[in-house]
């Protein structure tokens, strides 16, 4: 039997194994404590995170992701139409570098070889490379002594890598058997791109015309403005063509705007509604 003063040293030595420990003693790891973390540290938080997600998974995964292309494509419209190329290479920089942005994202979207897009690279960065020297040329010399062309006459150069971005891009969403908001996101992109392609060839028309086509020199940021109110068909007036290829040119915009509108982007529209009902 244990006597009361055994029972009461065993209680003091028990409530002194249960008290914390003195500031003396090194603190000793706790049984079930996880050990700290090893490896690489965790990746930091996006500051805009559906960005940042957008951005890995057309990356991982590009083929049929036209909101990149859509992107660089109304950045193009936006940069043209504030913008005059005409006057400095620094400004043609700006403006065309969101337009070989734009062809390199369309080339990837659509499923291009690899030997094609590793073509369409290499043109975009050389003609993008070109721009670059020369606008940082133009910083210690003066423009005349650049070479025989101004930024006027270099703009018509990029009128074939413009006018190749709807022609990927429809060319892709032709073969999509189920339409889906990717194919919704192409046909936009290629109608706003259809206006950024004309846009190009208005001012390739005032640069190799011996007169105004538009009854003044305009500036090419004016081209735009013009070719977005032509496809739309709003028509303002204020800058008019006067001559035979700017009147075919204006006129084949107003037509194929409306045509490529009430029909490729109609059909796609209800063939998504429905797919979406279903």
């Amino acid at each position: 039997m244990l006597t009361p003063a055994y029972q009461r040293d065993h209680r003091r030595a028990a409530a002194l194994e249960g008290a914390p420990l003195s500031s003396h003693q090194p603190r000793s790891a706790e049984p079930g404590e996880p050990p700290p973390p090893t490896g690489p540290l965790p990746r930091p938080r996006a500051v805009f995170p559906w960005v940042d997600r957008v951005w890995r998974d057309w990356r991982a995964d590009p083929v049929d992701r036209f909101g990149v292309v859509l992107f660089f494509v109304i950045a193009t419209i936006v940069v043209s139409s504030l913008v005059n190329v005409g006057t400095s290479f620094g400004d043609s920089l700006l403006a065309h570098a969101m337009s070989g942005a734009a062809l390199v994202a369309a080339a990837r979207a659509a499923g291009m070889r690899r030997g094609a897009q590793r073509v369409v690279n290499v043109v975009v960065l050389l003609a993008v490379g070109v721009l670059a020297a020369l606008s940082f040329s133009e910083l210690f010399v003066d423009q005349a002594s650049l070479g025989p062309f101004s930024p006027r006459q270099a703009d018509p150069l990029w009128v074939i890598l413009v006018l190749a971005v709807p022609v990927i891009v429809i060319r892709r969403i032709a073969q999509h058997t189920i339409v889906g908001g990717r194919t919704v996101l192409g046909a936009i992109t290629a109608y706003l791109q259809i206006g950024v392609a004309y846009a190009a060839l208005f001012s390739a028309d005032q640069v190799w015309s011996s007169a105004p086509p538009f009854g003044q020199t305009q500036p090419s940021s004016a081209f735009m403005y013009l070719s977005m109110t032509t496809m739309s068909t709003l028509g303002i007036g204020d800058i008019a063509p006067t001559t035979e290829v700017s009147r075919l040119l204006v006129s084949s915009e107003a037509v194929l705007g409306q045509v490529f509108l009430v029909t490729i982007v109609a059909i796609v529209v209800s063939q998504f509604a429905g797919t979406r009902k279903k």
